[in-house]
């Protein structure tokens, strides 16, 4: 059975994780996707020590699907330098 992951992360306390949550959720909906597990934290891009990220790493498997508000909730590098460092088929 696929999985969707979806990862919510804000960058510091004062800013709120969980803000893309009903457009994820929306997504989700819209695509009639099951088997939804919601990972949700509050760290710093630049900290390689990400709790829920590492959660999700471990959990995910080939097939499944992960859904994010941006690259950059993932990764450091902004979404034009992510295209050319990783650029899609």
């Amino acid at each position: 059975m696929t999985t969707t992951h979806a990862y919510l992360r804000a960058s510091t306390d004062d800013q709120d994780a969980t803000r893309a949550l009903d457009t994820l959720n929306d997504f989700v909906e819209k695509h009639q996707l099951t088997n939804v597990v919601h990972y949700v934290e509050n760290f710093s891009g630049a900290k390689l020590e990400r709790p829920e990220l590492t959660r999700l790493i471990a959990a995910a498997k080939k097939g499944d699907f992960l859904l994010v508000e941006s690259i950059d909730r993932l990764t450091r590098l902004p979404a034009a330098q992510y295209e050319v460092t990783c650029p899609h088929d």
